[in-house]
């Protein structure tokens, strides 16, 4: 599972091995069922409901293929379902800041070098 610990309203994405054909994943009361897809490595995304209760559940893989179920732990943190609105819900990750704070210090560098460039006087040409 993908993060093993999930807020109420976000989603995870589930994969699992052995699933050909693939499957179904299920955990009562935290999130709708939703499909495995078929291959070698099965994933289905699941959202969290709203209001799942904080704290430690099951979550159970059925193999279409087979009578076998899988189980997993994961947990469910309180809070921070998605906001609607201008900007969202989420800010930005640490490497994106990092990627923007370079962006904009490159930006600054060029801006600069055109700047001095503009500044020196033409040679007249002989």
């Amino acid at each position: 599972m993908n993060p093993y610990a999930v807020h109420q309203g976000s989603t995870m994405q589930v994969s699992a091995a052995g699933c050909g054909h693939g499957g179904t994943v299920t955990s009562h009361g935290n999130f709708p069922p939703a499909n495995l897809s078929a291959g070698s490595i099965g994933f289905a995304t699941v959202r969290v409901f709203n209001h799942a209760s904080p704290g430690t559940h099951t979550l159970s893989v059925k193999c279409n293929d087979s009578n076998l179920i899988a189980t997993a732990r994961f947990r469910i943190l309180e809070g921070n379902p998605s906001q609607g609105g201008i900007g969202g819900s989420f800010g930005p990750s640490t490497a994106e800041t990092a990627i923007g704070a370079g962006l904009v210090g490159a930006s600054a560098l060029g801006a600069g070098a055109h700047v001095l460039r503009r500044r020196r006087p033409l040679r007249s040409r002989s």
